[in-house]
Formats: structure tokens, C-alpha cells, sequence
């Protein structure tokens, strides 16, 4: 039963709304929004939003309104892009329009405003880039952490025979590894699960949760951000104290262990060690440095995460395509060593499988929103300020008029004197949003499939009568995705195998 209390709050609440609606609704163009479904009055079309997997109901309305389209939710235009060539032309031509982000209330609340992904675009943010950019913007300055992405390859061979029932396993640890080892200087703990590996990837899967698009009422209605977090249907808040904890604490563990290697002059170099370095380092200047460096996590062990086990999947499903793989592997590197980043321009079909990854199941497939900083007009129709942007990367890496036959894992799609659009020029993010660990996910996603394709056999599993189980080419749910649980097969290719992982770790000691 409701107090007086909570129905006084009830009427503030909806009056506050019919006020900021009318407000919002103040057309300062007589031109028109995009075209979209009709909504209900107030509310506009906040019903007709899925909580869940939303690229797929933007590609289903795609259909029907065209490659750019709007919705209003509670008077805030929405505008979806299905269509490529319109998003390079609005996020990446007109990219400075395009650089901010809106707040994501849930994301504020769970405190990850403060790293990169969600940071609104201003001093903070550039100076996030700056300081990313310098240790990994380029495939040449990547060139320094080669070492380590094969070190840490080869450690996923060992981990994979090891336990050939718990690829997953293996391919979190090994990108955790990774990336903090990168970042921190770090160096996880081989046997049984690492505890800073456990915070990181659940410290990610909250950032995935919160920031999914309109999961949180909160997200539709920012001023609920507001209510206490005892009101009845405040779980939201309760549930963000809980997630604003687990960020703090993944900015600021690795960060204490550096510092404490640093003052034992023990160590190993890494980004957070070399800007720990200065003289005098503000307040302000910590938090920057603390927190650009958990938004390399995000960069790269993600992406490698969802990738790799992306490939597993499509093993199993296309055997053809690791028989390719293993084939070019072969013939240009033989069996008497594991590839390395000295052969990748040598292996064009790989190159092509690693695309046609990114391609096939997309690891954000629908792109954190860009928010027009201005009033802006596009082929006649208004945006106004203020304006949600969504490219649905989805749906653009499965447009039938861009990409044959979108739902068959195909590499050789890239390979010829007429290959089909490159997938890495925008499943990284668009204009000034494009992630700026890019190379550093890529490296480790190349060097991790070329190692695979040159040392393992994968194939489907069998059930208990011997029949072969057909794994399902489907994904998680959240901002960042990776495939759903599957079984498979896996076994060394050939004899020497065991010998070559072996004697490559020993080389890197």
C-alpha cells in the first residue's frame, strides 16, 4: 500500500517529467526528426526499448525506417544508425560534433564515469588518450610488449593441453595476464585462479551490466539517480554501491602494487610505472594515471577474451576454415616453431581469419551511445543537442549489401584483388571515439590464433552415444559480448607439439 510520503514523491516525479517533456519538446527546427515508430504521449517510445540485446530489435526497425532512424524516449531523440556509410559519414567526418558522451546515470552511480569508455569528452578525456596513446597508439609503439603477448600465447598453449575441457578458463587467464602484466607490470599466479585476474573479470562483467542500454530504469529517467537507496524499487542504487566498490578497488589494488615494487626497486616496466615516475604527482594527476590505466584492461583482455573463444567456436563449426589456417601455417612456418609477429605479413588467410572474428560475432555490438554536442542537421533531418547516437555495429557487419552471405563464417570474404569491407576500420568505435587500444587488442588477438591454428586440432565434442554436439553460434548479453558456453575438442596437432610450447616459454626465461 502506498504512504502519503511515496504518493506526494509519485506526483513530484511525474510532474517533474510532464515539465521537462514540455520543455524538451520546444522544436528549435521546423525540420523534421528521423523517421521511426510513433510513441505515446510523454513517454514517447521509453515501452518500446529493449532491455536486452537491443541490436537486434534496432536492426529489426532498421527494416522498416531505413538506415537512420529516431525514437523519443521521455523527450530525448534516440537516433539509430543501421547503415554504415551513414555512421562514417555523421561519427567519423563530423567526429568533433560527435565526441561526447552522454551521462550514463547507472554508470555514474557504479563509478565508471571516471574511466575512458564512459568519460565525457573534455580536458580529463583527452588527457586519458594522450596517456594511452604514447604507450600503445601505434603498431610500432606495441612493438615493445611483443615479448610478452608471445610469452603469454604460448602460455595459453600450455594452459589449453593442460586442461583441454577449460578453453574459457585458459583464454581469461591468459588475457588477464596479459594486460596486466602490460599495465602493472604484474605476474599472475600460475597455479589455480589469480585473485586479481577473479576482480578483473568481474569487475568487467559489472561494467558490461551497467552500462547496457536501457537495462536500468534510471538510464530512461537520469533523475531517479536521486531517490534514496531504502525507497521500494531503488535496487538499482543499492545494486551501484555494490559495483562502485569493485571499481574502486580493481583502479586501486594494481595500482598499490606497483607503487610497492617501485619502493622495493623490484619493479618490472609497465605503463603505470613509467607515468609513476614523475616528480610530484597531484591528486588529480593519480586519478588520471590510476584510472586511464583500468581502462587498458578493457582495451585488450576483453576483446582477446571474446575473440579467441570466437575462433574455438568457429573451428568447430568450419573445420575447413582451420584446415586453411593450419595449412598456410605450415607452409610458411613450418613445424619446427611456433609463428610469431615476424609472420604476420606472410599469412594472409590468418590476417583474414582474425577480420572475419571480429566480423562474425562482434564484440560490442551495439556501440556505447556518442552524444551531438550541437544542434545539427544531416540530409535534411534535425538533431538537436543533446541527441543519443547508436550505431548498431551489428548490423552493419551483417548488411547483406555489404557483406555476402552475413551469417557464414567466411575468411576468404578478404582475400582476393576485391575484398569486402574491413571490419577493423570501425568495430573499434568511430571518430574520436575509436578505443585507443586498438593495436593492443589486435596484437594479442593475432599472435593468440596463429599460435592456436599452428599447435591445435579443434573439433566438435561428442556426446555420451558418440555423436558430435553442434555448438551455437550465440553470444552474452551486455555491452561487451563474448560466445555462450560451448564444448569442444581439442588436441595437439602433431607430435612435436608439447616439445615446441616447452622449448618456447624456456626461451623467454
Amino acid at each position: 500500500m502506498y504512504t502519503a510520503s511515496s504518493l506526494d514523491l509519485l506526483f513530484v516525479l511525474l510532474g517533474s517529467l510532464c515539465v521537462w517533456q514540455i520543455l524538451q519538446s520546444r522544436n528549435r527546427s521546423r525540420l523534421p526528426r528521423p523517421p521511426g515508430p510513433k510513441g505515446y504521449p510523454l513517454i514517447g517510445n521509453a515501452l518500446d526499448i529493449p532491455t536486452s540485446r537491443a541490436w537486434e530489435t534496432f536492426a529489426r526497425w532498421g527494416e522498416q525506417w531505413g538506415g537512420i532512424m529516431s525514437v523519443n524516449v521521455l523527450g530525448q531523440t534516440w537516433v539509430i544508425l543501421n547503415d554504415l556509410d551513414i555512421a562514417v559519414e555523421l561519427l567519423d567526418q563530423t567526429g568533433s560534433t560527435f565526441a561526447d558522451r552522454p551521462e550514463l546515470p547507472m554508470a555514474t552511480l557504479c563509478g565508471w564515469d571516471r574511466a575512458l569508455s564512459a568519460c565525457r569528452y573534455g580536458p580529463r578525456f583527452r588527457e586519458y588518450r594522450k596517456l594511452i596513446g604514447r604507450v600503445i597508439g601505434t603498431r610500432g609503439s606495441m612493438k615493445q610488449f611483443h615479448p610478452a603477448e608471445e610469452y603469454q600465447a604460448t602460455m595459453f598453449l600450455k594452459r589449453v593441453l593442460a586442461n583441454p575441457d577449460r578453453v574459457d578458463d585458459a583464454t581469461r587467464k591468459t588475457a588477464g595476464a596479459m594486460i596486466l602484466h602490460i599495465t602493472y607490470g604484474y605476474k599472475i599466479q600460475e597455479e589455480g585462479e589469480d585473485p586479481l585476474v577473479e576482480i578483473a573479470d568481474k569487475t568487467m562483467a559489472e561494467f558490461s551490466d551497467c552500462t547496457t542500454t536501457a537495462k536500468y530504469l534510471v538510464d530512461l529517467m537520469p533523475f531517479l539517480k536521486h531517490v534514496p537507496a531504502w525507497l521500494p524499487g531503488a535496487h538499482f542504487k543499492r545494486l551501484a554501491a555494490t559495483y562502485h566498490k569493485s571499481s574502486d578497488h580493481m583502479a586501486t589494488v594494481p595500482l598499490n602494487y606497483v607503487k610497492e615494487q617501485m619502493a622495493q626497486g623490484t619493479a618490472a616496466p609497465s605503463y603505470a610505472a613509467d607515468l609513476l615516475k614523475e616528480k610530484d604527482i597531484s591528486p588529480e594527476r593519480l586519478q588520471d594515471i590510476k584510472w586511464s590505466a583500468l581502462s587498458f584492461y578493457g582495451a585488450g583482455a576483453d576483446t582477446t577474451v571474446s575473440v579467441v573463444q570466437s575462433y574455438f567456436l568457429a573451428t568447430c563449426l568450419y573445420p575447413e576454415v582451420q584446415k586453411k589456417a593450419q595449412a598456410e601455417v605450415d607452409s610458411v612456418v613450418g613445424r619446427d616453431r611456433l609463428p610469431g609477429y615476424e609472420d604476420r605479413e606472410s599469412l594472409p588467410y590468418l590476417e583474414a581469419v582474425c577480420k572475419e572474428l571480429y566480423r562474425w560475432l562482434p564484440i560490442v555490438p551495439l556501440a556505447v551511445p556518442h552524444r551531438a554536442m550541437s544542434d545539427q542537421v544531416y540530409k535534411n533531418y534535425f538533431l538537436p543537442e543533446g541527441t543519443l547516437v547508436f550505431a548498431n555495429v551489428w548490423k552493419f557487419l551483417h548488411d547483406p549489401d555489404v557483406y555476402s552471405d552475413p551469417f557464414t563464417f567466411n575468411p576468404d570474404r578478404f582475400m582476393g584483388p576485391n575484398p569486402e569491407r574491413d571490419p577493423t576500420d570501425f568495430v573499434f568505435g568511430f571518430g574520436r571515439r575509436v578505443c585507443p587500444g586498438t593495436h593492443l587488442a589486435d596484437a594479442s588477438v593475432w599472435i593468440n590464433i596463429a599460435k592456436a591454428a599452428a599447435a591445435l586440432d579443434v573439433s566438435k565434442a561428442l556426446d555420451e552415444t558418440g555423436k558430435p554436439i553442434d555448438p551455437i553460434p550465440a553470444t552474452t548479453e551486455g555491452v561487451i559480448v563474448r560466445p555462450l558456453p560451448f564444448k569442444c575438442h581439442v588436441r595437439p596437432r602433431h607430435d612435436r607439439v608439447l616439445d615446441l610450447v616447452q622449448e618456447a616459454i624456456a626461451s623467454f626465461d
